[in-house]
This record gives C-alpha cells, sequence and structure tokens, in this order.
C-alpha cells in the first residue's frame, strides 16, 4: 500500500521582491533547488538575486513561500512558444508540483496563446524528471555534457507540451 500523498493547497503567486529576500535565499540553500541552476547551494546571494531576473514570480502554498516559476517567450521568432522554470522546496510532495504546474499552466493560457510550453531538467535531477514523466510532458532530448557536477560531465534533458494553434 503506498501512502496517500496530501491534498493539494491552495496556490497563489506574486512578483518577488526585496521583502522575500530571506525565505527565498533559504530555497536556495537546498541541494536540488534547481531554479536555473545546477548547483544552487553553492552559489551567493548576488549571484542568486541575478539569477531570479524580472519574470521571477514567488509560489505560495496556503500564503507560505513554497517555490519559484518563471513563464518566459522563447524565441522572437516564435509567438506562441514559451519556457517554464519552476521548483518547489524539496519537503512539497511530488502532487503539489504536479497541482502547481497545473495551475501556473492554466493561468498563463488564460493570459496567452500557448503552442508550446518547454522545462528542462539536469539529467542529475532525478526528481525534476520523475515530475516531467507523472506531467505527461514529452521528452524532446538530451542536450549532452553542458554542465559539470559532482566531478562527471551532465546533459540537459527538454520536455515540452504542444496544444494547436488557435484559429
Amino acid at each position: 500500500m503506498t501512502k496517500a500523498e496530501p491534498r493539494p493547497p491552495s496556490w497563489s503567486s506574486r512578483p518577488y521582491t526585496d521583502g522575500d529576500d530571506d525565505e527565498v535565499l533559504a530555497l536556495f540553500t537546498e541541494p536540488d533547488f534547481h531554479y536555473r541552476t545546477d548547483q544552487p547551494d553553492t552559489r551567493p546571494a548576488w549571484e542568486i538575486r541575478r539569477l531570479l531576473g524580472d519574470d521571477t514570480r514567488v509560489l505560495l502554498a496556503e500564503g507560505r513561500v513554497t517555490g519559484l516559476y518563471a513563464v518566459s517567450g522563447e524565441g522572437a521568432d516564435h509567438g506562441c512558444h514559451y519556457l517554464l522554470a519552476l521548483r518547489l522546496k524539496s519537503s512539497a510532495p511530488d502532487s503539489w508540483w504536479l497541482d502547481a504546474y497545473r495551475e501556473i499552466l492554466r493561468a498563463a493560457r488564460w493570459r496567452h496563446e500557448i503552442v508550446r510550453l518547454s522545462t528542462r531538467f539536469g539529467e542529475y535531477d532525478a526528481r525534476g524528471l520523475r515530475i516531467a514523466g507523472r506531467l505527461g510532458l514529452v521528452r524532446e532530448g538530451t542536450l549532452t555534457g553542458v554542465t559539470a557536477r559532482d566531478g562527471q560531465r551532465h546533459g540537459q534533458v527538454f520536455f515540452s507540451q504542444i496544444w494547436t494553434p488557435a484559429s
């Protein structure tokens, strides 16, 4: 018998501000908080702030900081193609990841026509790869050897979800 995962929380988000600094920097102390970096727990605070960018949103579960995400246009020539960067803290169960993805996607599709949404996980990121599989994302391929971690070279695995363009 498998242990039931907790019910998904009520989600909300807001743009990252200086007031979120302590809680957001604490997320990066987790060695598997791969939000725009392959080695989060080795980054100084100034470098983490640079990773966040203007498009980062703080993801809240029941009003508590639980992760970060950004949805950004991918390629100026591809008007309906977007890239999702998403990471939840390590204590968040997989079911929360699935629910957060669906909520973020629903909100993004309400604001934009999305034909293709892509996301990427490092080959070393067992949790990210598992989440992509559970979401049913299409594995498009791997760009090999783009990062060094634990004395080895690792690739970046590309996933996507595609919709028919509006007529």
